[in-house]
């Protein structure tokens, strides 16, 4: 018999194709405190999709429990013996992982395992899926069933991208019309309908600690000095010119970006930073800083008065200025920053900071304890698989000369991704490819052997309940990856059109005129 673990294990050895423990109600299921959440995981997959409640009277045993005789860290072994499985975590999170492992083994041996021996540990501490809600806001339930894939793909990192220029997402007593105004758009890409939705501190506890139930830390994103459309739309006067703005409905970069010569903008954004991090307890926090058009600043009086103040020459001084006093008052609170790789403005920022690549890592010999990467063409999910094929996100190597980033992570953007259909469909199975390069080791990886395992990995997106693309939608024939290549630049040839030069140039003729 033959299992089709994602992501492989480092080790998977079976003794034979003898069923040797059979799962059935009567199970008797022994967890030890620690191992307390992975226990509850695996009653919830008993309970659905395998629809098994166990009362625990007969002679079959599953043990879960905790010893540090397991080397790695998330790391476990399992072990099925005759009426005997264990599982055996270095810490709790090694348990939960466990689980998942067992969860898969069981739905395609409906039950049945023969004797074997499992022994697995993650190649990244920081295995990391970023949503972005700004674009299309995804109600708690989805961000819950999105959560539970990450969990099922031994993911723990969720990347929350929870403003933009297309919608601000999170409720704030300081700043009511963040939600009010900065929360709905005028319509979308699909049907040209309104569209908004936020979440509530309650809401955003209630997913914290759903995450925290599955050994995922969240890491909120409060994206600027870019990105910030949506929260000019409620305050005008954060912006360049004062300028009263919509959310933005155009994909795209937006050329309206904070106003850094005022203090004012600081102190919305000091406030704002100290009331989000309340509700974040994991110590991570990103603040963005990618795509940042200057011609604002260029003609903005405030933001020129400010260079001339501190004696700056370029926007870029001024945009590495703004973003060191962000990340100081984030580490004085005691976050880690996190911040996008833009290295078109320079690369004067602190160097704690960790970096998110998404274009390209940084080049031979580079340091790459401090990067994220989370490769454009491997991980962007949103974009089509002609694109971004499953071959390219299975086999991209992060590692550069033997050296490991910091940690690697997949991107859900939603430009183009209106439900949780068309999210299913994007991410999956590219979740899996990725969930290989996250946990299993280079060594172990093998892109034939991964095609041969779809259709039990499809098997079990189903009985999960998890939308997906199929085989033929994931692996497209040369002339539909024609037609996705086609769709795409058409799509961004639209977002960077006419209507944001002539933007550009009237902006440029008020400036002259004051």
């Amino acid at each position: 018999m033959e299992f089709s673990v994602i992501p492989q294990p480092v080790e998977m050895r079976l003794h034979g194709d003898r069923p040797v423990f059979r799962l059935t109600r009567l199970c008797n299921l022994h967890a030890d405190d620690e191992s307390r959440l992975a226990k509850e995981a695996l009653l919830r997959f008993l309970e659905k999709p395998l629809e098994l409640e166990l009362v625990g009277t007969g002679k079959e045993h599953l043990f879960l429990r905790v010893d540090a005789s397991v080397s790695s860290p998330e790391g476990y072994t399992l072990t099925v013996e005759e009426n005997r499985v264990t599982i055996t975590g270095h810490d709790s999170a090694g348990v939960f992982y466990g689980v998942q492992t067992l969860g898969q083994l069981l739905l395609q041996a409906d039950g049945a395992l023969p004797a074997l021996e499992i022994a697995d540990a993650p190649q990244y501490s920081y295995r990391g899926f970023l949503l972005d809600v700004s674009r299309y806001f995804f109600a708690p339930d989805a961000v819950r069933q999105l959560l539970d894939a990450m969990a099922l793909h031994k993911l723990n990192r969720f990347h929350w991208h929870l403003t933009d220029d297309h919608g601000w997402r999170i409720e704030l007593d300081n700043w009511p019309l963040l939600t009010q105004i900065g929360s709905m758009r005028a319509y979308t890409n699909f049907g040209r309908h309104p569209h908004g939705g936020y979440y509530t501190k309650d809401e955003i506890r209630e997913i914290v600690q759903y995450a925290h139930d599955r050994f995922i830390q969240v890491i909120p994103e409060v994206d600027s000095p870019g990105h910030v459309v949506s929260a000019i739309a409620s305050y005008p006067f954060l912006s360049c010119f004062n300028r009263e703005l919509p959310v933005a409905t155009n994909s795209g970069v937006q050329h309206d970006i904070l106003c850094v010569g005022k203090e004012t903008s600081f102190d919305f954004m000091f406030s704002v930073l100290d009331e989000v991090a309340e509700l974040f307890p994991d110590g991570m926090f990103h603040i963005g800083g990618d795509e940042v058009p200057t011609m604002r600043w260029d003609n903005c009086p405030d933001c020129q008065k400010k260079m001339r103040e501190l004696g700056f020459t370029s926007p870029a001084q001024l945009y590495a200025w703004y973003i060191g006093r962000i990340t100081a008052h984030l580490q004085q609170k005691g976050f880690r920053v996190f911040a996008w790789h833009n290295a078109q403005l320079g690369e004067d920022i602190d160097p704690s900071v960790i970096r998110q690549h998404w274009d390209m890592l940084p080049g031979e010999n580079a340091d790459l304890s401090h990067v994220v990467d989370a490769d454009y063409h491997s991980y962007y999910f949103d974009l089509p698989y002609g694109m971004v094929t499953l071959k390219n996100c299975y086999t991209h190597n992060p590692a550069k000369n033997g050296a490991q980033p910091f940690g690697v992570e997949c991107c859900l953007w939603t430009e183009y991704v209106p439900s949780m259909q068309k999210a299913g469909y994007c991410a999956f199975p590219r979740m899996g490819a990725f969930s290989e390069t996250a946990w299993t080791p280079p060594e172990k990886k093998n892109y034939a052997l991964f095609l041969k395992k779809l259709p039990a990995y499809f098997r079990l997106l189903d009985a999960v309940s998890l939308p997906h693309a199929t085989k033929r939608q994931a692996l497209p024939s040369l002339i539909r990856n024609w037609g996705y290549q086609a769709w795409f630049w058409r799509r961004n040839l639209h977002a960077m059109g006419l209507k944001k030069e002539l933007d550009d140039r009237k902006v440029a003729r008020e400036a002259q005129n004051r």
